[in-house]
């Protein structure tokens, strides 16, 4: 192709043109720069105050401890952290060890039984079972309703004066299964009872991700295994799986990072007992908090993190090496 031959003149004129057009697209109206600046400016208040603050202050409060007769805080080095392990180590100190087990129990909770779960109800709603959309808004409806909510609709359940579960094991011959102090006064049997909470309530948010990333599957793909006939098993594990693996190792790590931080379904169904049975890790340092031990709160959710972080982090590594790469 014959190339185009410009003047002097002509070449001047497209040059002092050019940086003026640059400038007049680069130019923004002042209105528009004070609403970005606004919108900015909101959630890096929130890091700086509800984040880099609040925990390099609780780092500060963890090496100190109230003095009622200088009446301000004091440093006294690691004694909160000693404390804590003293605590730990006494016979009277059942509670925290209720709290540590039971949160570590939650990990395989959430990711071995609550996850595969949902796994298994998103497949089936995407294969269209029967009253398959109206599944889907009972299995997602917990997700926008209040956690207080919830948890006194779960509690009145299994109420033993009008609780429907309990008229239905009358009514069948299993009144016998009733415990006396309750479904959520009983030793041994509370704590079943929220992870039992968590699944009922937990599974539809599960649900709505997995589905989306299941109709996400390009139609030939499955349409392929169904002309090779596989089964309704296989197509799940074989292919399905698979494909959207990437949203299962995104929910697996969420799941455990949940461990940390869970503390509202304890407190809300049981009040943390009975006995400090169900207590969580998070539920311990809330309630530390309540009974003005801020240094000794702030010690342990120090300890705490230090051993959570390395911990989501591994799996977090572990999820990402096994992670297949799936580009639709």
């Amino acid at each position: 192709m014959p190339k185009v031959k410009t003047s002097t003149a002509e070449q001047t004129e497209f040059n002092s043109v050019q940086p003026k057009k640059i400038k007049n697209n680069l130019s923004m109206p002042r209105s528009r720069k004070i609403f970005i600046a606004l919108m900015l400016a909101y959630p890096i208040l929130h890091f700086l105050v509800f984040w880099l603050y609040i925990n390099i202050n609780t780092f500060v409060i963890s090496f100190e401890r109230f003095s009622y007769t200088s009446g301000k805080n004091v440093f006294v080095g690691f004694m909160n952290y000693e404390e804590f392990f003293r605590n730990l180590s006494l016979p009277s100190s059942a509670t925290l060890r209720h709290a540590i087990v039971n949160s570590i129990l939650y990990l395989p909770f959430n990711n071995f039984i609550l996850l595969p779960l949902s796994v298994i109800c998103a497949y089936f709603l995407f294969k269209g079972v029967f009253g398959h959309r109206v599944f889907r808004v009972v299995f997602f409806f917990p997700s926008i309703i209040s956690i207080v909510v919830l948890t006194m609709s779960f509690s009145f359940m299994f109420n033993t004066q009008f609780g429907p579960i309990v008229k239905i094991l009358q009514n069948i011959g299993l009144g016998a299964l009733v415990p006396p102090n309750g479904f959520f006064g009983t030793p041994g049997l509370t704590q079943g009872m929220v992870f039992l909470y968590c699944l009922w309530a937990g599974i539809g948010y599960n649900v709505v991700l997995l589905t989306g990333a299941i109709t996400r599957i390009p139609e030939e793909v499955l349409e392929a295994g169904k002309l090779d006939g596989i089964p309704m098993r296989k197509e799940l594990f074989m292919v399905v799986v698979p494909l959207i693996f990437p949203t299962i190792s995104t929910l697996f790590i969420t799941g455990s990072m949940v461990v940390f931080t869970l503390f509202l379904q304890p407190m809300l169904l049981a009040n943390g007992g009975p006995n400090g049975t169900t207590y969580t890790v998070a539920y311990y340092i809330v309630d530390m908090v309540n009974n003005n031990r801020l240094e000794e709160a702030a010690a342990a959710g120090i300890i705490f993190s230090i051993i959570g972080i390395p911990i989501v982090q591994l799996i977090k590594w572990g999820m990402e090496k096994i992670t297949p790469q799936v580009d639709f």
